[in-house]
């Protein structure tokens, strides 16, 4: 009886221990301090989708030590990353993006488009479409000719 009771205690102190560790390995994050936090926009070439691509390359940055903050816009292919600059180098955050998916992404600078330069492009390109689209316009004659009616044409026939 006494073995039984001790191997009943044993199992239930083993079970108990077994259920309250933690198997996930967790990454401690140091504390960002407001002062060091450095904001750093990229261009990212690459990506296919937005789910799969984007969310990827931003959840993989936040993960690094020292990133506050990282968002991803597959649409435009603006990322945007605030971390701190005494933890990580913008170099680190580049390298780690383009070692994701074997080499697939390439990180640029971001530039913000300008109004003026899309306005000048499209000014350009409608008169330049103007004169090529009346030089191009050729009138075309199509002969003009009738079916006949199947049953007056079997009449005839006959």
């Amino acid at each position: 009886m006494k073995t039984i009771v001790k191997v009943a205690l044993l199992s239930a102190f083993s079970l108990l221990m077994a259920c309250s560790s933690n198997t996930e390995p967790t990454a401690e994050k140091t504390e960002i301090k407001a002062e060091n936090v450095v904001v750093a926009d990229f261009a990212i070439d690459g990506m296919v989708c937005a789910m799969g691509c984007a969310k990827t390359i931003e959840d993989e940055v936040l993960g690094m030590n020292g990133v506050a903050a990282s968002s991803v816009d597959y649409e435009s292919g603006k990322a945007h990353f605030e971390y701190d600059k005494t933890q990580l180098t913008e170099a680190e955050l580049i390298a780690k993006i383009e070692s994701l998916a074997d080499g697939q992404y390439h990180v640029k600078p971001w530039t913000e488009p300008t109004e003026e330069s899309v306005t000048e492009i499209s000014t350009e390109e409608s008169s330049n479409t103007s004169t090529e689209e009346d030089k191009a316009k050729v009138k075309v004659k199509i002969p003009n000719f009738q079916i006949p009616n199947l049953f007056t044409f079997l009449i005839n026939q006959v």
